[in-house]
Formats: structure tokens, C-alpha cells, sequence
């Protein structure tokens, strides 16, 4: 790759290299062969990561070549740059990588929200087809396994996970909850020797179909429910000589104790002497008088055809 020139456009804040490729002799991607007859150029854009607040932009000048091998279905074909980006991409490898890296860290809107801040322009959308579009990264041969039940529809249609326990990694999920596809999928991994399971009899079917050679454990969740429920159910039998037993506890700490203070029971409002019941009496009579000679004065004035705003009206009559 060779820089042929670079112009900067301020308004727009963007910054364009022109580069041209000078490899001599090419690969066919088909059979391999090398070769140098070129048939012709074309120019290509490339998006690359952003220098400071510029968006950079690459015009490559890349080139058609004739194959040369008579026995190649592929008689012309365009140049590979595996170092610089993929066939037909418009972006550079290293900027897919970090919009890739982004979108598998936050997904779709979390991930357009941080690359945004960064001077990177792309979409949710964007994020999600380079994400789906990854390759698989590989995973060693499983050897402790956990399969559990996982929900399309609550309630309605239920599929199967299988998680590898030592890095706690998702390897597979399953469209149906059923032995037959549990025991075919771990047919392939004849690697595993422990799985852990729920209290499922259809799990444990699937695997002393596919995986014979492992050994059946119970998760721990299950495992703390099982001695609950047992535990449960021995209380559940016991529960006459349990109440029996209470009983002559509290009767021996009775004893021994000796009769505690008695609380007196709660009968309503404390009942006052009688002078405060006048005084009550008195300030209450005053208020319904004051809001009585209000209330009259009102309808008087009503009856009157009188206005609430007239200027005859004593002040301080209304509150």
C-alpha cells in the first residue's frame, strides 16, 4: 500500500488519504495460483477510525487481475487486502473490530451510544448484523456441563441450555425441551463426564442416552430445594408433638419467670377531668357559633339579592 496524497475538509471534519495498492503479484482466491496480469483499476471508499475529531476517510485504487491457470473457473478477480479490510467491506478491519467489540459488550443501543462518543458514526442496526455475522469463537471440549430449560413462552414453550461450568460459557441452545435432542447433542462431545441437571426425568433420559459415561449430579439450587421439602414434610408429620413441646416451654419459663407487668389494654382516647371537658366544650361552641353567623349572613344576603363583593357588606363578616 502506498500513500498517493491526503486532503483535509474543515467544514466537514473530515480527513481523506488516497492510497493505491503496489502488491506485484497476486493470489487467485479460487485456486491459489499467483499472478500479475492486471485487467483494470477501480476505486473503492474505506471508513477507518476517526484521527482526533476528523472522520477519516481511505480512497483505495484497487485492481482487477487476470488468473492464469487454465483449469481455474475464475478468469478475472479482484485483489484481496486481508490486512487492510474484507471483500466488499466498506470499513477497515480495525474499525469493524471495535464497532465489533462494542456491539458484543452492550449490544445494539448501548453500543451506538458509546462508539457515538467516541467520533465513530454507526447505528443500532449496524452493530446487531456485525454481531450476528461473527464467527463463533471456539471453545475447548466440554467436560462439565449444566443443562436447564429456558423459556420462548412462559408457560407455553420451553427450549434447552447447555452452559459449560468451568467458564461458565453458553455453548448451545435448544429449540425443544426433549430427551431425543439432549441425547443427540451430547453424543457429539464424548468429552463430557459430568452433567448437571435439574430433577427432570426427561434430562436424565437424554443423558444415559447420549453420554452413558457421565455422571448425573443435581445443581445446587435443586439440591437445597430437595432438603427444604424434606425437611418440610418431617415438620408437617411431627407437628402434634412440636405443639405439645411448645407448650410445655412456655409453661416451665412461666414458672420460672413468675408473672410479668401487666400491660393494661388500650380503651380509647385518654378521658380528661371535667374542667378540661368544659373548656373543650366552651372553644367548640364558640367556633360552631361563628361559623353558624356566618352561614345565616350568607342566606340572608341570598334572600336579599345582595352580592358576597357588595361594599355595604360589614367586612370581616366572611372568613
Amino acid at each position: 500500500m502506498a500513500l498517493e496524497a491526503w486532503d483535509i475538509n474543515d467544514a466537514a471534519a473530515e480527513v481523506t488519504f488516497h492510497v493505491i495498492s503496489t502488491q506485484a503479484y497476486v493470489p487467485c482466491p479460487l485456486c491459489h495460483v499467483q499472478t500479475s496480469r492486471v485487467h483494470s483499476r477501480y476505486t473503492r471508499t474505506l471508513a477507518d477510525l476517526p484521527w482526533d475529531a476528523y472522520a477519516v476517510r481511505i480512497q483505495l485504487r484497487g485492481r482487477k487481475f487476470f488468473c492464469d491457470h487454465p483449469a481455474c473457473p475464475r478468469q478475472i478477480f479482484t485483489e484481496r487486502l486481508p490486512t487492510v479490510a474484507a471483500p466488499w467491506a466498506r470499513r477497515t478491519l480495525r474499525l469493524a473490530q471495535r464497532l465489533l467489540a462494542s456491539g458484543l459488550a452492550l449490544g445494539g443501543e448501548g453500543g451506538a451510544r458509546l462508539v457515538a462518543g467516541q467520533g465513530l458514526r454507526t447505528s443500532p442496526d449496524t452493530l446487531l448484523r456485525l454481531v450476528q455475522a461473527a464467527p463463533t469463537p471456539h471453545a475447548a471440549a466440554p467436560q462439565v456441563l449444566g443443562v436447564d430449560e429456558w423459556a420462548w413462552r412462559r408457560g407455553h414453550r420451553y427450549g434447552t441450555i447447555l452452559v459449560n461450568l468451568e467458564d461458565h460459557r453458553v455453548l448451545d441452545l435448544l429449540p425443544e425441551r426433549s430427551a431425543e435432542s439432549v441425547a443427540a447433542w451430547l453424543a457429539q462431545y464424548p468429552t463430557v463426564t459430568v452433567v448437571c441437571r435439574d430433577r427432570s426425568a426427561l434430562y436424565a433420559e437424554g443423558m444415559r442416552r447420549g453420554a452413558p459415561q457421565a455422571v448425573q449430579v443435581v445443581d445446587r439450587f435443586h439440591l437445597v430445594k430437595n432438603l427444604r421439602e424434606a425437611v418440610e414434610a418431617f415438620l408437617h408429620s411431627q407437628r402434634p408433638a412440636l405443639q405439645a413441646a411448645a407448650a410445655r416451654t412456655a409453661q416451665a419459663l412461666t414458672l420460672v419467670a413468675g408473672p410479668g407487668p401487666s400491660t393494661p389494654m388500650y380503651r380509647g382516647r385518654h378521658q380528661g377531668t371535667p374542667v378540661q371537658h368544659q373548656r373543650q366544650e366552651s372553644a367548640q361552641q364558640q367556633r360552631h357559633a361563628a361559623w353558624g353567623a356566618t352561614y345565616e349572613a350568607i342566606h340572608t344576603l341570598h334572600a336579599q339579592g345582595g352580592a358576597l363583593g357588595d361594599s355595604d357588606t360589614p367586612r370581616g363578616t366572611f372568613l
